[in-house]
């Protein structure tokens, strides 16, 4: 075990609940969640206020070097994404704008290779859950814990539709599944670092379980290397 205690690694498709789950498991361990896309959606908000394009590989690059990242832990357990000092916060880092310039600059090597580091250094001392696409098999290959969220597509698309409905919106629901099952397919389908569970992870279809029925079972795994 590393001095703060365990690596777990939380991967999967968008919309499974990672997040939630992570977060809530760190919180009963005390530990720090980071959510390793707000590090990408860091540098493509970077990228967007430097006028860069963001197929540019080489200019994307520049601006991944550039970045000084650090964390700070909030009282629920997540950790704050700092560039240079400064927490740029859910108005700059989940805009519309920055999460299709994210999607793009994601795909380049180089630049991934540039923040995977960085997230190594995040997490080396350990009390970590990452969560993300590809912590489990390039960020920590050696996780202590590894899980893989999972859910159909449909089951996805309807918790998005609800949470936005909730959110006082009107939302399609055609055009939500389309956009789930075409973000899978980029995130399969990429050169660098393509979605796939580790061979080594502990798969959980999360279709049909509540939140709290997931968190119970990635708990029961984490619990197995701590007793």
């Amino acid at each position: 075990m590393r001095e703060n205690g365990l690596v777990i690694s939380i991967d999967g498709t968008a919309g499974t609940g990672k997040s939630s789950v992570g977060k809530a498991v760190a919180f009963q361990l005390g530990y720090g969640f980071l959510s390793t896309g707000e590090m990408y959606r860091a540098l493509a908000y970077k990228v967007f206020e430097k006028n860069v394009a963001p197929e540019d590989a080489q200019a994307v690059l520049k601006v991944a070097n550039e970045m000084v990242f650090s964390f700070e832990r909030q009282p629920d357990a997540k950790l704050h994404v700092l560039v240079d000092g400064v927490y740029l916060g859910p108005d700059k880092l989940h805009s519309e704008e920055t999460g299709n310039v994210a999607s793009k600059v994601s795909t380049h090597a180089q630049a991934r290779a540039v923040l995977t580091a960085k997230m190594r250094e995040a997490g080396a001392r350990g009390g970590i859950i990452m969560e993300g696409r590809d912590i489990g098999t390039v960020v920590f290959p050696d996780a202590d814990v590894k899980i893989y969220l999972d859910a159909s597509a449909q089951e996805r698309a309807n918790r998005r539709f609800k949470q936005l409905k909730e959110a006082g919106q009107s939302p399609d629901y055609d055009k939500i599944l389309a956009s789930i099952q075409e973000r899978d397919y980029r995130d399969s389908h990429r050169a660098a670092s393509p979605l796939k569970p580790a061979a080594d992870a502990v798969i959980i279809d999360t279709s049909d379980l509540t939140l709290e029925e997931v968190i119970a079972k990635v708990r029961r795994e984490i619990d197995k290397k701590i007793h």
